[in-house]
């Protein structure tokens, strides 16, 4: 599972293409939530938020996100802000902080805690290197599921605590940030986010 993990999170940052990305985002969202799921269905309300965070991140986001790009052929790119060499810098400085997380003495005991650092810091470097709009969305989303995970990881008891903020999350992004990209499409159809900097209102 951690290879696994690894590799969704690396394809995350290194691939350019939006449905790869998309995939990649579905299959890491996918096992924390198969990883959260034994704490999540502790009692009815954790279930129900967690029911609720499901479908909004495996099913809502990635078809909205899908949907978007079908219609618009500028968004089926990324057009990641650095290149290549940059970006497996940036996928291998994340696994190696993981693997620092592992190897501390206040982690050291705690399951999954490095694949959840490493799903975190992946849908960070997804902010930091990409300037397209929808890039930032899905790191969002990514950072969402590691923080989810290392939630579960670092307080298991509280499930409803962390399914709320995990479907909260999944909401603003999904919703608000799928409107403002639609909003912004008109202005610039590549979702380049410099081009913010321009706008006067």
């Amino acid at each position: 599972m951690d290879l696994v993990i690894f590799a969704a999170g690396a394809t995350l940052v290194l691939n350019s293409r939006t449905s790869q990305v998309v995939a990649a985002y579905v299959i890491l969202t996918g096992l924390v939530s198969l990883i959260v799921a034994p704490s999540a269905l502790a009692t009815p309300l954790s279930q129900a938020l967690f029911v609720l965070a499901f479908v909004l991140k495996l099913v809502a986001a990635p078809i909205g996100i899908w949907s978007f790009a079908f219609r618009n052929p500028a968004a089926r790119d990324l057009h990641p802000a650095v290149s290549l060499p940059w970006r497996l810098i940036a996928v291998l400085v994340a696994a190696a902080l993981a693997a620092g997380v592992v190897r501390a003495p206040e982690f050291m005991m705690m399951p999954m805690a490095g694949p959840a650092a490493y799903t975190a810091l992946c849908g960070f470097a997804m902010l930091l290197i990409h300037r397209n709009l929808l890039a930032q969305l899905i790191g969002l989303l990514a950072l969402g599921s590691g923080l989810t995970l290392g939630s579960a990881v670092l307080a298991p008891g509280l499930p409803e605590a962390i399914e709320f903020g995990a479907a909260f999350d999944a909401l603003v992004v999904t919703f608000i940030g799928l409107a403002l990209v639609r909003a912004f499409l008109a202005h610039n159809p590549l979702l380049d986010v410099e081009s913010l900097r321009s706008l006067r209102g």
